[in-house]
């Protein structure tokens, strides 16, 4: 039988990789996860590792990312007609770069989609990353590796078949949580200097303001009995704007940092249980 607030799909895992996403530690934060009755809520969706991880019964994921929204909603609803675009895109660096030039307004759903599971698996370390005009600006990763494996894209499209996936600020998710509710947090991370300063992946960019902003989003959330889990770097600056909250300390890697030796870190989880 599932745990409450959790469905019986099995072992589902998400269909691309996200910078500082929780895909290596899914399963130890679903483990110190809390009894929640409500819904699970994903505002900062990324790859939606943690998601996918639980397969809880109710589910919104969200994320300010236009593409990647566009890129769930899809797979959600025509996976076999993505699958079919993405076989059809050639991985050269002459088509990467007519690729990462599209216009994504002028592409269909599927060709969105396809679009951002290709460059998701074709750029330098996948690194999704675009400048102030919106235009995606990661440069060729020369990978040979498949751009979706059939089994795993079919079950990622089922465990979101019936999913709320919406494009909003994060503050409008915490906003309609209510008691009961889980919401698991990973936002850009505050800098700790190098790669880890990277917050980039939408035309704006995650300042030390949106961190502020979000920390008064959660009081306010958690105030209404909507249970709380946030990752972030392990700063001083983490500290004091989060303050009020549990915080432990969780064993890391950077794998978006180049040098071996400092990819050991520790990030910061912070609760409200």
């Amino acid at each position: 039988m599932a745990a409450p607030g959790r469905s019986s799909r099995g072992d589902v895992r998400s269909f691309i990789k996200w910078a500082g996403g929780k895909t290596r530690y899914a399963a130890q934060l679903v483990a110190a996860a809390p009894p929640f009755t409500g819904r699970y809520w994903e505002p900062f969706m990324g790859s939606a590792a943690v998601f996918f991880e639980l397969s809880p019964a109710k589910a919104v994921l969200s994320d300010a990312n236009p593409e990647l929204v566009a890129c769930f909603q899809a797979v959600a609803a025509q996976p076999e007609a993505v699958m079919a675009r993405l076989d059809a895109m050639a991985n050269t660096p002459e088509n990467f770069a007519l690729v990462r030039r599209q216009n994504p307004a002028e592409l269909d759903a599927v060709e969105r989609a396809a679009r951002v599971i290709y460059l998701n698996k074709t750029a330098f370390r996948g690194l999704w990353r675009v400048n102030r005009r919106g235009l995606f600006n990661t440069p060729y990763g020369a990978y040979d590796r498949p751009y979706y494996r059939r089994e795993t894209l079919l079950e990622a499209s089922r465990a979101l078949a019936e999913v709320d996936v919406r494009l909003c600020d994060f503050a409008d998710a915490l906003r309609e949580a209510e008691a009961g509710d889980w919401v698991f947090l990973d936002p850009p991370y505050l800098p700790e200097g190098g790669f880890a300063d990277f917050k980039r992946y939408t035309s704006g960019q995650f300042r030390n303001d949106d961190h502020e902003r979000l920390a008064a989003a959660m009081h306010a959330a958690s105030a209404r009995g909507v249970l709380l889990t946030m990752t972030n770097s392990d700063t001083d600056a983490t500290r004091a704007i989060y303050a009020g909250f549990r915080t432990t300390r969780m064993a890391t890697r950077r794998d978006i940092n180049l040098r071996a030796a400092a990819r050991a870190s520790f990030d910061l989880v912070l609760t409200n249980y």
